[in-house]
């Protein structure tokens, strides 16, 4: 599901090219304090850096930064907010074209256009970013350069089995091993083309190609390069990496308005008539309204913590995906393959979004298409609409996803009063197990809302007026499901039992001897 890479695009510029806290001792713990206070420090940007840098593109570069004004936060980092007050599709930033770094200035790059070559355009800026470091204060950019950090404590930068640990159960866990390995892999491919080639590649010239360097520099293109839909490209847009990202929301639905003390700004996109990158306010907002911008690939909380290391807790937008498809061993499996190819569907792992607050339709069509079994229902079923095919068939397809919901559920080792517990031991844990934990409780909470929803879609169809009162047609069903979710339960109650009567609650509910017949 990632677009971390992608095919041939159009650059703004024009051209086309290939893209367990709690028991650690309080000297554990205070390193643990010290070692997250150096991670913050390198992940932020110091507001004096921000200021220099707003100070070098107005002057040098063009670039309109006058509605923004930027503070120091309390981690010693930027706050960027609003001058005054803006009406919404107000400019908050413009940045010319000729101030942003894209596949073009990675292909011109004296260095390592060659070794880009080819590759996807998130590597290349990585190598260009590497390149433009070594510099240092001789870089063209070093303004920029400079605010240019990654956190330390992001998935990129992971090899630990018990970092990886940290996302037991998530759906992103198996994403953040692979792109960890991706990472280095293409570290390798690199220098293996360096090495194969020393008269075009002098060693001496790329010793500042480090392992460490290439991640470092790729774990910051991945948190701070900007998608521009327009353009069709990855940019790194100065200033606008400076602010921070947030979750985007449902698609046609308005973000939220900035009574909270908050503008949402954005997407920042391309504009053709100015060719500039511009980023304007979403909502209406009063002067000193914190500066959040959306985030325009629109990816959920998994995916902004796999890019960025951080997650919104206030992502107004979250989902996860639920995976699908049609047995292979239904007799009807090749037509139904047929008609889904055929409206741009597959047979096989189709995903859908599922939001805190609604369910794709498509979604419960895939699955009402997928357990038809009388060739005249298959086209009963509507992908255009939420339309029930038959009780027993709707029975079928909710038990289904309520079943998927408890699997995904019950693939975490952690319960949400155990992220709460967590997250108020914040002050002494590592930034990744942190951002972890949010993580792990905002895909739960999106798990718990789509079993809500299923169970009020159920409610209606369970209890069916007969003559004997409210009765279930398919309680048979029903009582092997209802057998099957109580399973996990029993050595719990089992326990609680054993408590009450250690207490002696069942004491008045023991028979009593009339007197006679005992010891003594």
């Amino acid at each position: 599901m990632s677009r971390v890479a992608r095919g041939s695009q159009t650059t703004l510029k024009g051209a086309k090219r290939s893209p367990a806290t709690q028991n650690r001792s309080p000297s554990s713990r205070s390193r643990t304090i010290r070692a997250r206070a150096v991670a913050d420090a390198n992940a932020v940007v110091a507001v004096e850096d921000a200021r220099e840098l707003a100070a070098w593109l107005s002057y040098d570069k063009g670039v309109d930064a006058s509605a923004l004004a930027f503070k120091e936060d309390a981690k010693g980092g930027v706050r960027v907010i609003l001058k005054a007050d803006a009406e919404a599709g107000a400019t908050a930033l413009r940045v010319p074209q000729s101030a942003a770094v894209t596949s073009v200035d990675v292909g011109e790059h004296p260095i390592v256009s060659e070794l880009a070559s080819g590759r996807p355009e998130l590597i290349g800026l990585a190598l260009w970013l590497c390149a433009e470091r070594i510099k240092g204060g001789a870089s063209e950019w070093a303004p920029y350069v400079k605010t240019l950090r990654a956190n330390p404590d992001a998935p990129l930068f992971w090899t630990d089995a018990k970092d990886f640990a940290l996302l037991k159960g998530s759906p992103v866990a198996a994403d953040a091993i692979e792109r960890s390995k991706s990472a280095r892999t293409e570290y390798a491919s690199i220098t293996e083309v360096i090495k194969s080639d020393p008269s075009s590649y002098p060693p001496e010239a790329y010793e500042f190609l480090t392992e460490a360097r290439f991640v470092d520099a790729l774990a910051t293109v991945c948190a701070k390069a900007t998608w521009l839909p327009t353009a069709q490209c990855y940019a790194l847009v100065p200033l606008l990496d400076v602010i921070s990202i947030g979750g985007a929301p449902v698609p046609g639905v308005l973000p939220p308005s900035a009574s909270d003390g908050v503008v949402r700004c954005g997407p920042a996109d391309y504009d053709v008539d100015t060719a500039s990158v511009v980023l304007r306010c979403a909502t209406k907002a009063a002067a000193n309204s914190e500066v959040i911008q959306l985030d325009a690939l629109q990816r959920n909380n998994g995916e902004l913590f796999l890019n960025t290391g951080y997650v919104d807790q206030k992502h107004p937008g979250d989902y996860i995906y639920m995976k699908t498809d049609i047995q292979t061993s239904d007799r009807l499996f090749t037509a139904k393959k047929q008609v889904l190819e055929g409206m741009g569907f597959t047979a096989a792992d189709q995903y859908f979004p599922v939001y805190k607050d609604r369910m794709p339709t498509q979604l419960y069509s895939y699955l009402r298409f997928s357990r038809v079994q009388d060739p005249g229902e298959m086209m009963a079923v509507s992908f255009e609409e939420d339309k029930i095919v038959s009780v027993m068939n709707e029975y079928e397809i909710l038990q289904i996803l309520m079943g998927d919901c408890r699997e995904l559920m019950a693939e975490y080792d952690t319960n949400e009063e155990d992220e709460l517990n967590l997250l108020k031991l914040s002050d002494q844990m590592p930034v990744r197990e942190i951002e972890a934990a949010k993580l792990r409780m905002s895909e739960k909470k999106l798990i718990g809302a789509t079993m809500n929803a299923v169970r009020k879609r159920l409610a209606p169809i369970r209890g069916i007026p007969t003559k004997q009162g409210m009765e279930d047609p398919n309680q048979d069903l029903l009582d092997i499901f209802n057998a099957i979710e109580s399973i996990p339960n029993k050595p719990k109650e089992m326990f609680e039992d054993f408590k009450k009567w250690a207490r002696g609650d069942y004491e008045d509910e023991l028979p009593r001897g009339g007197g006679g017949g005992g010891c003594g």
